[in-house]
């Protein structure tokens, strides 16, 4: 992985889930929607996932879009796992502290996911009003890595692309993607599941880089 410029950074762009916050009690609905559909003959499709995040619509009108039809039980057994995932977002351990130092510093701060309309508003609870821009995939029409939701971010946090550095723990939508479209980029391997050099171990490690470089 290439290093950052962190002296041509003026905005950090940060992933949502698994960068800043995690989900508790993860129950996965909108997964379960597709498996219900599939068992009345419906064929997960490549653009399911643009229908469910690339547009501002909740699980049930999700279904209605797919053509998924709900029993009673189905839907309120949905609606549970779905309040049981939103109450139980927190920020990691390593969140608010990164946040607070890096907009101390004087970046413009934003958020850039992929997800559906639900799970945008926990997110605001979850993280303290320190961002300048809020790109989510259902507001631009495009789901990382298509160049479409970087060119919204860009005309959000008023940079060029090589201004803009995307932090996140995705390989293709949070580096590659980012990159091919001219931003700098560094990959969170919280987990280490890839072997990517250069590679961020906490939002620590990215205050503590830099603190150094600057």
């Amino acid at each position: 992985m290439e290093k950052c410029n962190s002296s041509a950074v003026r905005a950090i762009l940060f992933d949502v889930y698994g960068t800043l916050v995690k989900i508790q009690d993860k129950r996965s609905p909108f997964r379960q929607l597709i498996q219900i559909g599939a068992r009345q003959g419906r064929t997960p499709g490549a653009r399911d996932a643009e229908i469910l995040m690339g547009r501002p619509v909740g699980l049930l009108e999700a279904a209605e879009l797919l053509g998924i039809r709900l029993t009673d039980g189905e839907r309120e057994g949905l609606e549970r796992d779905l309040h049981a995932e939103v109450t139980s977002i927190v920020p990691f351990e390593d969140t608010l502290p990164a946040l607070h130092e890096l907009k101390a510093r004087g970046f413009t701060l934003g958020l850039c996911s992929n997800l559906a309309l639900d799970y945008a508003a926990p997110v605001l609870q979850a993280l303290p009003p320190v961002f300048d821009a809020y790109v989510w995939s259902f507001d631009a029409a495009a789901i990382k890595p298509d160049p479409a939701i970087y060119t919204y971010a860009c005309r959000q946090l008023c940079c060029a692309p090589g201004e803009v550095l995307m932090v996140g723990d995705t390989v293709e939508a949070d580096v590659e993607g980012p990159r091919a479209f001219g931003m700098q980029a560094l990959l969170l391997n919280r987990h280490r599941r890839s072997s990517a050099e250069n590679s961020l171990s906490s939002l620590s490690a990215l205050s503590g880089m830099i603190r150094r470089l600057a």
